[in-house]
Protein backbone atom coordinates (compact mmCIF):
# COMPACT_ATOMS: atom_id res chain seq x y z
CA UNK A 1 0.00 0.00 0.00
CA UNK A 2 0.97 3.56 -0.62
CA UNK A 3 -0.10 6.75 -0.25
CA UNK A 4 -3.42 7.59 1.74
CA UNK A 5 -3.93 3.66 2.38
CA UNK A 6 -0.37 3.69 3.90
CA UNK A 7 -0.99 6.54 5.48
CA UNK A 8 -4.01 5.69 7.20
CA UNK A 9 -2.83 2.48 8.54
CA UNK A 10 -0.05 4.36 10.28
CA UNK A 11 -2.14 6.94 11.96
CA UNK A 12 -5.23 3.98 12.76
CA UNK A 13 -1.87 1.77 14.63
CA UNK A 14 -0.68 4.88 16.13
CA UNK A 15 -4.30 6.16 17.49
CA UNK A 16 -4.51 2.36 18.94
CA UNK A 17 -1.32 2.85 20.91
CA UNK A 18 -2.44 6.00 22.39
CA UNK A 19 -5.96 4.35 23.05
CA UNK A 20 -4.27 1.81 24.69
CA UNK A 21 -1.88 3.41 26.64
CA UNK A 22 -3.92 5.97 28.16
CA UNK A 23 -7.09 3.59 28.84
CA UNK A 24 -6.02 0.94 30.66
CA UNK A 25 -7.01 1.81 33.77
CA UNK A 26 -10.82 3.03 32.87
CA UNK A 27 -11.12 -0.49 31.19
CA UNK A 28 -9.92 -2.19 34.25
CA UNK A 29 -12.57 -0.34 35.80
CA UNK A 30 -15.10 -1.27 33.35
CA UNK A 31 -14.69 -5.03 33.81
CA UNK A 32 -14.62 -4.73 37.20
CA UNK A 33 -18.08 -3.65 37.07
CA UNK A 34 -19.33 -5.93 34.67
CA UNK A 35 -17.89 -8.39 35.96
CA UNK A 36 -19.42 -7.99 39.19
CA UNK A 37 -22.99 -7.51 37.60
CA UNK A 38 -22.85 -10.33 35.56
CA UNK A 39 -21.76 -12.54 38.78
CA UNK A 40 -24.99 -11.56 40.29
CA UNK A 41 -27.27 -12.24 37.33
CA UNK A 42 -27.26 -8.70 35.52
CA UNK A 43 -27.21 -7.71 31.96
CA UNK A 44 -24.70 -5.47 30.11
CA UNK A 45 -26.74 -3.35 27.99
CA UNK A 46 -25.67 -1.70 25.25
CA UNK A 47 -26.98 1.31 23.30
CA UNK A 48 -25.04 3.82 20.98
CA UNK A 49 -26.32 6.95 18.85
CA UNK A 50 -26.18 5.22 15.21
CA UNK A 51 -22.38 4.00 15.26
CA UNK A 52 -21.25 0.67 15.74
CA UNK A 53 -21.20 -1.33 18.97
CA UNK A 54 -24.29 -1.99 19.30
CA UNK A 55 -23.93 -4.02 16.41
CA UNK A 56 -20.55 -5.10 16.88
CA UNK A 57 -21.44 -6.64 20.47
CA UNK A 58 -24.56 -7.87 19.82
CA UNK A 59 -24.86 -12.35 19.40
CA UNK A 60 -21.17 -12.14 17.79
CA UNK A 61 -18.94 -15.31 17.92
CA UNK A 62 -17.01 -15.03 20.89
CA UNK A 63 -18.93 -12.34 22.47
CA UNK A 64 -20.86 -12.63 25.45
CA UNK A 65 -24.50 -13.47 25.51
CA UNK A 66 -25.39 -11.19 28.59
CA UNK A 67 -24.25 -8.23 26.13
CA UNK A 68 -28.38 -7.07 25.23
CA UNK A 69 -29.06 -4.44 22.53
CA UNK A 70 -31.26 -1.68 24.59
CA UNK A 71 -34.23 -0.65 21.64
CA UNK A 72 -35.31 2.72 22.75
CA UNK A 73 -38.80 2.21 21.17
CA UNK A 74 -41.44 4.77 22.06
CA UNK A 75 -44.46 2.14 22.89
CA UNK A 76 -47.54 3.89 24.09
CA UNK A 77 -47.22 3.11 27.64
CA UNK A 78 -44.88 5.81 27.95
CA UNK A 79 -47.43 8.31 26.94
CA UNK A 80 -49.01 7.73 29.91
CA UNK A 81 -45.97 8.13 31.83
CA UNK A 82 -44.80 11.76 30.54
CA UNK A 83 -48.53 12.41 30.49
CA UNK A 84 -49.92 11.76 33.99
CA UNK A 85 -45.78 13.84 35.22
CA UNK A 86 -47.33 16.43 32.89
CA UNK A 87 -50.50 16.84 34.50
CA UNK A 88 -48.88 16.49 37.98
CA UNK A 89 -46.72 19.27 37.20
CA UNK A 90 -49.25 21.41 35.67
CA UNK A 91 -47.40 22.07 32.39
CA UNK A 92 -49.01 22.60 29.25
CA UNK A 93 -46.69 21.22 26.93
CA UNK A 94 -44.54 18.13 27.08
CA UNK A 95 -40.70 18.72 26.20
CA UNK A 96 -38.16 16.14 24.63
CA UNK A 97 -37.13 15.78 28.10
CA UNK A 98 -40.50 14.79 29.67
CA UNK A 99 -40.91 11.91 26.75
CA UNK A 100 -36.94 10.81 27.53
CA UNK A 101 -37.60 10.49 31.55
CA UNK A 102 -40.92 8.60 30.62
CA UNK A 103 -38.78 6.04 28.05
CA UNK A 104 -36.43 4.78 31.09
CA UNK A 105 -39.53 4.93 33.46
CA UNK A 106 -41.43 3.03 31.46
CA UNK A 107 -38.22 0.89 31.12
CA UNK A 108 -37.32 0.58 34.38
CA UNK A 109 -40.94 -0.23 35.10
CA UNK A 110 -41.13 -3.34 32.72
CA UNK A 111 -37.72 -4.52 34.22
CA UNK A 112 -36.05 -4.07 31.07
CA UNK A 113 -33.52 -1.85 33.32
CA UNK A 114 -32.67 -3.23 36.72
CA UNK A 115 -30.68 -1.85 39.36
CA UNK A 116 -27.28 -3.47 39.58
CA UNK A 117 -27.62 -4.21 35.72
CA UNK A 118 -24.34 -2.23 33.46
CA UNK A 119 -25.52 0.44 30.48
CA UNK A 120 -22.68 1.20 28.39
CA UNK A 121 -23.38 4.36 25.72
CA UNK A 122 -21.83 5.19 23.18
CA UNK A 123 -22.16 8.75 21.52
CA UNK A 124 -19.36 10.26 19.98
CA UNK A 125 -20.33 14.10 20.61
CA UNK A 126 -21.91 13.05 23.88
CA UNK A 127 -24.04 16.34 23.48
CA UNK A 128 -27.49 14.70 22.62
CA UNK A 129 -30.47 14.75 25.37
CA UNK A 130 -31.19 10.99 25.00
CA UNK A 131 -27.44 9.65 25.51
CA UNK A 132 -27.38 11.75 28.79
CA UNK A 133 -30.61 11.76 30.23
CA UNK A 134 -30.71 7.77 30.10
CA UNK A 135 -27.36 7.83 31.81
CA UNK A 136 -28.43 10.01 34.48
CA UNK A 137 -31.56 8.17 35.00
CA UNK A 138 -30.17 4.95 34.77
CA UNK A 139 -27.41 6.08 37.72
CA UNK A 140 -30.79 6.95 39.73
CA UNK A 141 -31.93 3.63 39.11
CA UNK A 142 -28.90 1.62 40.64
CA UNK A 143 -27.59 0.80 37.50
CA UNK A 144 -24.14 1.40 36.64
CA UNK A 145 -23.12 3.29 33.27
CA UNK A 146 -20.17 3.28 31.05
CA UNK A 147 -20.08 6.26 28.75
CA UNK A 148 -17.75 5.24 25.50
CA UNK A 149 -16.86 9.38 24.16
CA UNK A 150 -15.24 11.59 22.82
CA UNK A 151 -14.56 13.96 25.48
CA UNK A 152 -11.60 16.24 24.15
CA UNK A 153 -14.06 16.86 21.14
CA UNK A 154 -17.11 16.89 23.40
CA UNK A 155 -15.98 19.66 25.27
CA UNK A 156 -15.54 21.93 22.57
CA UNK A 157 -19.59 21.53 22.17
CA UNK A 158 -23.01 22.48 23.97
CA UNK A 159 -24.86 20.10 25.54
CA UNK A 160 -28.65 19.62 24.17
CA UNK A 161 -29.33 18.74 27.91
CA UNK A 162 -30.73 21.58 30.09
CA UNK A 163 -28.42 20.43 32.94
CA UNK A 164 -25.10 21.15 30.71
CA UNK A 165 -23.65 17.70 31.24
CA UNK A 166 -22.54 16.09 28.55
CA UNK A 167 -21.97 11.83 27.90
CA UNK A 168 -18.18 12.43 29.56
CA UNK A 169 -19.63 14.02 32.73
CA UNK A 170 -22.78 12.04 33.31
CA UNK A 171 -21.64 8.12 33.74
CA UNK A 172 -19.92 6.11 36.29
CA UNK A 173 -16.61 4.93 33.91
CA UNK A 174 -15.61 6.78 30.78
CA UNK A 175 -14.20 5.18 28.39
CA UNK A 176 -12.49 7.62 25.81
CA UNK A 177 -12.20 6.98 21.94
CA UNK A 178 -9.81 9.41 21.78
CA UNK A 179 -11.56 10.75 18.30
CA UNK A 180 -10.26 14.40 17.79
CA UNK A 181 -12.69 17.38 17.04
CA UNK A 182 -14.83 16.37 14.22
CA UNK A 183 -13.79 12.50 14.60
CA UNK A 184 -12.36 12.49 11.37
CA UNK A 185 -8.24 12.20 11.66
CA UNK A 186 -6.75 11.40 7.86
CA UNK A 187 -5.42 14.26 5.53
CA UNK A 188 -5.05 13.72 2.17
CA UNK A 189 -3.10 15.85 0.29
CA UNK A 190 -5.10 18.28 -2.33
CA UNK A 191 -8.35 17.61 -0.56
CA UNK A 192 -9.28 20.45 2.79
CA UNK A 193 -11.47 18.35 4.15
CA UNK A 194 -10.06 15.35 6.58
CA UNK A 195 -10.95 11.77 6.08
CA UNK A 196 -11.81 8.32 8.01
CA UNK A 197 -13.49 8.73 11.59
CA UNK A 198 -11.68 6.79 13.88
CA UNK A 199 -14.34 6.50 16.99
CA UNK A 200 -16.04 3.50 15.61
CA UNK A 201 -12.97 1.29 14.58
CA UNK A 202 -11.46 2.57 18.41
CA UNK A 203 -14.97 1.46 20.08
CA UNK A 204 -14.82 -1.56 19.13
CA UNK A 205 -11.34 -2.17 19.99
CA UNK A 206 -12.37 -0.81 23.73
CA UNK A 207 -15.38 -2.58 24.21
CA UNK A 208 -13.69 -6.08 22.98
CA UNK A 209 -10.51 -5.10 25.05
CA UNK A 210 -13.31 -4.81 27.47
CA UNK A 211 -14.91 -8.24 26.61
CA UNK A 212 -11.60 -9.90 27.36
CA UNK A 213 -11.11 -8.59 30.61
CA UNK A 214 -14.80 -9.65 32.17
CA UNK A 215 -14.56 -12.76 30.37
CA UNK A 216 -10.91 -13.49 32.67
CA UNK A 217 -12.58 -11.92 35.78
CA UNK A 218 -15.74 -14.42 35.51
CA UNK A 219 -13.05 -17.70 34.78
CA UNK A 220 -10.88 -16.34 37.68
CA UNK A 221 -13.92 -16.62 40.03
CA UNK A 222 -14.99 -20.37 38.86
CA UNK A 223 -17.65 -18.99 36.94
CA UNK A 224 -18.00 -19.91 32.84
CA UNK A 225 -19.53 -17.03 31.41
CA UNK A 226 -22.32 -17.94 28.09
CA UNK A 227 -19.95 -17.08 25.08
CA UNK A 228 -21.21 -17.13 21.45
CA UNK A 229 -19.65 -20.10 18.67
CA UNK A 230 -20.03 -18.80 15.23
CA UNK A 231 -23.52 -20.26 13.50
CA UNK A 232 -21.93 -20.83 10.37
CA UNK A 233 -20.23 -23.69 12.03
CA UNK A 234 -21.49 -27.30 10.97
CA UNK A 235 -23.30 -27.39 14.12
CA UNK A 236 -23.40 -23.49 14.78
CA UNK A 237 -27.16 -23.16 14.69
CA UNK A 238 -27.50 -26.16 17.51
CA UNK A 239 -24.21 -24.35 19.68
CA UNK A 240 -26.26 -20.93 19.67
CA UNK A 241 -29.32 -22.43 20.31
CA UNK A 242 -27.66 -23.90 23.29
CA UNK A 243 -25.97 -21.21 24.93
CA UNK A 244 -28.83 -19.11 24.39
CA UNK A 245 -30.43 -21.39 26.49
CA UNK A 246 -27.97 -21.87 29.21
CA UNK A 247 -28.17 -18.20 29.84
CA UNK A 248 -32.02 -18.24 30.08
CA UNK A 249 -31.31 -20.68 32.69
CA UNK A 250 -28.26 -19.41 34.77
CA UNK A 251 -28.32 -15.94 34.39
CA UNK A 252 -24.97 -15.71 33.28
Amino acid sequence: MTGAMEGYRNALLAKLDELWAAEGAALERAADLCAESLANKGVIHIYDTGHLISHELIARTGGLVAYSRLNLVEPSEVNSIWRSRQIAEGQATVSGLDVERGLVDWLVAKAVLKAGDVLIIGSVSGTGTRPVELALRAREHGLKVIAITAPAFSAQLKSSHPSGKRLFEAGDVLLDNHAPYGDSFLKVPGLETLICPVSGVSAAVLMWTLTAGIVERLVNRGLEPSVFRSINLPDGPTLVQEVESRYRERGL
